[in-house]
C-alpha cells in the first residue's frame, strides 16, 4: 500500500512536470516528447490505481485488472516518446556504442524468452481421476485415525468477517473479460521492455557526459527502473505462490517514476540558463 501511494504521488508530480516542459516557451525543441512522456505518466497512474483496487479492496488477482488497457497505453505512449527523443536529436553512435546496444538487446531478449517459458510453466494441470480418488481416500483414513472424542459444535454462518468488500458486477465481468487475455498481456509487456530497453541505452550512449545530456541520461535511468520492477513482477507472479505487490524489488517503479521527474526539471532547468546566457551575448 505505501509502495503504491508513493508510485501515485510522484506519477502526479512526474506528469506535471513533463506537462510543464510541454507547455514552457523556454523549451527549444522536443516539446513533443515531453508531451508524450506526461501522457504516459498519467496513463500509467489510472492503471495503477485499478491494479491497486483489485487486489487490496476486492481481493481479485491484479494481472486481470481494468487498469491493463492504461498499462498498454503507457508502453505505447512511452516507447513513441523514447523514439521521438532520438529521432529529434539525431543521436549518432559509435560502432563500439553500437555493439554495447545490441547486447544490451540481446541480454533483455534473453530474459524476455525465459519470463515467457516460466508463465507457460505456470499454467495449472488438473488432477486426474485416479489422483484425485487418492488424495480422498488417503484423507478419510486419516480423518477416521485421528477422529476427535469431543461432541460437534454447532456451526453458525456468517461468524467471520472479511476486511475485503465483495466485487460489484461489473468488476467482476470485467475480471473474467481479462482472466483469458492475461498471458498476452505478460508478452507484450516482455516486448514493449525490451524496445525501451534499446531505446534506453541507446540514450543513454548518445548522451554521455556533459550537462545538457543529463536529462536524458536520467530518462534512461528511469527506463532501465522500471525494466527491473517489471521483470521481478513477472517472476514473482509466475513463481511465488499467492504473491502481493508491495515487495522491495517493486521500489524500483518509484525510482524510475521519481527519475522522469528529476529528468523534466533538469531540462526545464537547462532551457531557462541557455535562454539567459543567449540573451547575455547578444546584449553584450
Amino acid at each position: 500500500m505505501v509502495t503504491t501511494g508513493l508510485e501515485e504521488i510522484g506519477l502526479l508530480i512526474s506528469g506535471y512536470l513533463c506537462l510543464r516542459n510541454w507547455q514552457s516557451q523556454y523549451i527549444s525543441g522536443g516539446r513533443a516528447v515531453w508531451l508524450l512522456f506526461a501522457i504516459a505518466m498519467f496513463a500509467f497512474f489510472v492503471g495503477n490505481l485499478w491494479f491497486c483496487l483489485w487486489e487490496l479492496r476486492w481481493g481479485l488477482d491484479p494481472a486481470a485488472s481494468a487498469g491493463n488497457p492504461f498499462f498498454v497505453l503507457f508502453y505505447l505512449i512511452l516507447i513513441a516518446g523514447m523514439r521521438l527523443a532520438i529521432l529529434d536529436r539525431d543521436v549518432q553512435l559509435a560502432r563500439q556504442q553500437w555493439v554495447i546496444v545490441v547486447s544490451v538487446a540481446t541480454v533483455g531478449l534473453m530474459i524476455g524468452c525465459w519470463l515467457t517459458t516460466l508463465s507457460a510453466r505456470a499454467v495449472i494441470v488438473p488432477p486426474t481421476i485416479t489422483a484425485i480418488v487418492q488424495k480422498e481416500s488417503a484423507g478419510t483414513i486419516m480423518a477416521e485415525i485421528n477422529l476427535p472424542l469431543i461432541p460437534p459444535q454447532p456451526t453458525h454462518q456468517h461468524s467471520t468477517t472479511t476486511s475485503r468488500e465483495r466485487p460489484p458486477e461489473w468488476v467482476l465481468a470485467i475480471n473474467r473479460s481479462m482472466q483469458p487475455l492475461i498471458n498476452t498481456f505478460n508478452l507484450f509487456y516482455v516486448l514493449c521492455d525490451l524496445v525501451l530497453l534499446t531505446f534506453a541505452a541507446i540514450l543513454f550512449l548518445g548522451f554521455w557526459g556533459g550537462q545538457l545530456g543529463l536529462p536524458w541520461r536520467m530518462t534512461a535511468q528511469a527506463v532501465l527502473c522500471f525494466y527491473i520492477a517489471d521483470t521481478w513482477f513477472a517472476y514473482a507472479n509466475n513463481q511465488v505462490q499467492g504473491y502481493e505487490s508491495g515487495f522491495i524489488m517493486e521500489v524500483f517503479w518509484v525510482f524510475g517514476i521519481v527519475q522522469f521527474g528529476i529528468a523534466a526539471a533538469l531540462e526545464f532547468d537547462n532551457s531557462i540558463r541557455a535562454r539567459r546566457l543567449a540573451r547575455r551575448r547578444t546584449a553584450i
